[in-house]
């Protein structure tokens, strides 16, 4: 039970944050600001973080969500693989960004491909985080779908 409320909690960390994040990364590369930068690297970590929790909570969520409501097995099955699939990328949007802040950590500025990058990362993971999060309102209100 604790996982499962961890999971409904983290889930939404990541859709929320991801456009503050895409609005600071914009901003850095329109006005090259170091600070920018670095929040908007900050907040791609939070947002990595919390997709590797959802992700590695969701399996219990399921056992548990299915033991209290009927639930579609393939929508179901479709939202894990869609959650993997955020997971995936967000992943890998907070590898790359965590070079950049190791970068800046050791006073150097980071390759200047890696916020684009980052940013490209986003962009897909948010797109790929949304449809994930309607694939699991779905599960628990299906009147939700269409």
């Amino acid at each position: 039970m604790g996982s499962t409320w961890l999971h409904l909690l983290v889930v939404h960390i990541p859709v929320l944050l991801c456009p503050v994040a895409m609005f600071f990364l914009v901003r850095a590369l329109r006005s090259s600001s170091d600070t920018d930068f670095k929040i908007a690297h900050g907040f791609v970590l939070i947002c990595s973080i919390a997709a590797v929790v959802a992700y590695f909570t969701g399996g219990t969520s399921a056992e548990w969500l299915a033991e209290i409501i009927d639930i579609d097995q393939e929508q179901m099955e479709n939202h894990g693989l869609w959650g993997r699939i955020s997971f995936t990328i967000m992943s890998l949007a907070g590898a790359a960004s965590l070079v950049a802040v190791i970068a800046y950590m050791q006073g150097e500025k980071p390759q200047p491909l890696v916020p684009r990058i980052v940013l490209g990362l986003l962009v897909l993971g948010f797109i790929s985080l949304t449809w994930t999060a309607h694939l699991g309102g779905i599960l628990r209100r299906p009147e939700l779908g269409f």
